[in-house]
């Protein structure tokens, strides 16, 4: 006992000696700081502090330091905000004259935080002493600073932190136990059906209890809101309780006036009141989201309780199921198609970055109305084709009820995000025995069976759009009101440019501060409109794990296997999917869930059966570690996305929370 305790606690003193002396080591530093020359002057628009220490009404406000002439390493700051304006991060700007520069200049930006104590100290760097120095910042409306006290080379307090110390001791013990059992990782997995079935639901557990965690971490989407945008389901749920599919709400006269009310220019100008990203025809409201997610969440729950469902309830949901089937369909794969030859560590892990980077974990982050019928796509999508691998059994028959539900799942999925769709032709793949012997009276009753649900779903789809936009295949996405006329938008072959490159190919933004990561810029020589909002990064560069589906055409070339056909086949689809986002919608960061699982689903084939068809040993662990390296940095990139800067990050929705995460690193 005393053996296998040992390591955990020598895992214990080195996780303690890092927090005290590398996560400290300003506090070490600090320590050698000369002392602090007094005669300098202090001074807040123009008068000395102490003697009125508040700062003035303004914008503006700067603290000046005259005359330190001294060897500056640091600044202690403390700052007291009062007032509802009071933000949880304000950005000081620092700027200072020196040995080197006798002008006063900027020289860089401080986060100050005012609960995180170790955010009032200033690192200093000049060239020999310090002349003057100025600290700007913007005065947040409705919100009061005073200064309370400043030092000149103060000595920064030695600050321990139990959840950094905890993390710390939890991810070094993590190391240890993958390393220990690293065959976990790299051998075929001889347990028991029972215990590997028990280690696959755990996993799945584990990621359901961070989603939840991040789906109620940002209290901004749960707040009721009087706008009518996000309540497009909402007021369409109400809609449906009265027989009618477009919404009880008449558009304003205003707007039925205007001579192009899809012109957002036109209708901003004639300050015209509409309703924002709803779809407005023949003078009436319409929701062009898929009906499906109002038919099983808001309909019902409308029904029941005569008040609406906040749009992170389906998403939650959808999410949970998202999950369990990611992990459910790539063990089904794996039984049927690889005879449990993929080491079990590599499936968990691999589930995990298909999970993470299918943009459910950016969903979590911000559920919003767009994200529910694209991750209830997604989940309906991977229930669809688990159930349908499910239904084959041994004897080669297909189990009808499975292959039923798998086909009703695939079908609604045109009810929930219409392009996703597309996910449907992988049939061909799990039923290809049958449709090559459809003579079979058998094979015949199974293609009218797994027909059926599309045909029904397809028939009440075309009948919808038929009532409200007076085509069977217009979905009315075209006729939303949002920043551009959609209506006009066509097929352009130069949008495909920039579209590639920032879905695929595009850099990250990192930075070497918290949160590290930032949107990336937007540059096009496309002259004309385009729909897009920030991105993070392109999925190859950022994920690159998916460099193997690179690999497709020339392993196709080499042998044509039934799995690689499946990779390629996968690859097209998210490819195709990713086509009609760039000409029909936009480049916006929730569109990359649209294609971005396809993409990964291809690239776990490719993988798994180079993992195969290598027979030498060295050759195979040489891969997995690239596999493991390769979807590790994926996992983290994602997670990483939890902290971009957007206009309702948790900076402003939760500042305890960001406060608490912001100390871990500094």
């Amino acid at each position: 006992m005393k053996k296998k305790c040992y390591p955990y606690f020598i895992f214990l003193l080195i996780t303690i000696g890092i927090e005290v002396f590398f996560c400290n080591w300003r506090f070490w530093e600090s320590l050698s700081f000369p002392h602090a020359k007094p005669g300098y002057q202090v001074s807040i628009a123009g008068n000395l502090t102490p003697d009125d220490p508040e700062f003035p009404d303004q914008e503006l406000q700067v603290i000046r330091f005259k005359n330190l002439n001294q060897n500056l390493q640091n600044i202690k700051l403390d700052l007291l905000c009062e007032g509802n304006g009071c933000t949880a991060s304000l950005p000081l700007q620092i700027s200072f004259s020196d040995d080197g520069r006798s002008q006063i200049s900027y020289k860089g930006e401080h986060t100050y935080i005012q609960n995180l104590k170790q955010t009032q100290y200033i690192r200093i760097h000049a060239y020999g002493n310090v002349k003057d120095l100025h600290i700007t910042f913007t005065n947040p409306e409705d919100a009061r600073y005073t200064l309370l006290s400043t030092e000149m080379n103060a000595i920064r307090p030695l600050i321990l932190q139990p959840l950094r110390l905890f993390i710390l001791f939890i991810f070094s013990v993590i190391v240890y136990t993958v390393y220990h059992h690293r065959d976990f990782f790299t051998s075929v997995y001889s347990g028991s059906y029972t215990k590997r079935k028990r280690i696959v639901l755990s996993a799945a557990m584990l990621h359901i209890l961070l989603f939840v965690s991040v789906l109620f971490s940002n209290p901004f989407f749960w707040q009721k809101t009087a706008y009518p945008h996000p309540q497009e389901y909402h007021y369409l749920a109400e809609a449906l309780t009265q027989g009618q599919v477009s919404l009880l709400v008449d558009p304003s006269e205003e707007l039925k006036q205007l001579t192009n009310p899809y012109d957002n220019s036109l209708r901003y100008r004639e300050n015209v009141y509409y309703f924002w990203d709803f779809a407005y025809y023949n003078e009436k409201y319409y929701v062009y989201f898929g009906i499906a997610p109002v038919l099983a969440f808001y309909l019902p729950y409308y029904l029941i309780t005569g008040s609406h469902l906040p749009n992170p309830v389906p998403i939650l949901i959808c999410e949970l199921f998202f999950i369990l089937g990611v992990f459910l369909f790539i063990e089904e794969i794996v039984q049927r198609y690889y005879r449990l030859n993929i080491p079990l560590g590599i499936r968990l892990l691999f589930s995990s970055a298909i999970i993470f980077g299918s943009g459910a974990f950016f969903i979590a982050r911000r559920p919003d109305i767009y994200s529910v019928p694209i991750v209830m796509g997604l989940a309906l999508t991977v229930w669809g084709w688990y159930l349908w691998l499910h239904s084959r059994q041994a004897d080669q028959t297909l189990k009808r009820s499975s292959l039923i539900s798998g086909s009703c799942c695939m079908a609604l999925v045109a009810a929930c995000r219409p392009q996703l769709i597309l996910g449907s032709f992988l049939a061909f793949f799990f039923f290809l025995p049958e449709l090559k012997n459809l003579s079979q009276k058998k094979n015949q009753k199974y293609l009218i069976l797994a027909l059926v649900p599309f045909i029904i779903v397809a028939a009440g789809l075309m009948f919808y759009n038929q009532i409200r936009f007076g085509s069977p295949f217009d979905f009315g996405s075209s006729y939303n009101l949002t920043t551009n006329d959609m209506t006009r938008r066509g097929f352009v072959i130069d949008r495909f440019f920039s579209g590639i490159h920032t879905y695929l190919f595009q850099l990250p933004n990192l930075q070497p501060v918290f949160p590290f990561i930032r949107y990336v810029s937007f540059e096009t020589d496309y002259i004309g409109e385009i729909t897009r909002e920030y991105t993070a990064g392109g999925l190859l560069v950022c994920n690159p794990i998916l460099i193997f589906t690179l690999l497709t055409p020339p392993l196709i070339r080499k042998q044509k296997s039934t799995m690689l056909m499946f990779a390629l086949l996968t690859l097209l689809i998210g490819l195709s999917i990713m086509f009609i986002d760039i000409q029909g919608a936009g480049l916006l960061q929730r569109y990359f869930s649209d294609f971005a699982f396809f993409l990964f689903i291809s690239a776990l084939f490719i993988a798994f059966s180079l993992m195969i068809d290598i027979h030498s040993r060295e050759l195979r662990i040489a891969l997995i570690y690239l596999m493991i390296f390769s979807l590790v940095l994926s996992i983290l990139y994602n997670l990483s996305l939890y902290f971009l800067p957007d206009a309702d990050n948790i900076l402003l929705t939760n500042p305890q929370l960001y406060t608490q995460l912001y100390g871990l690193f500094h």
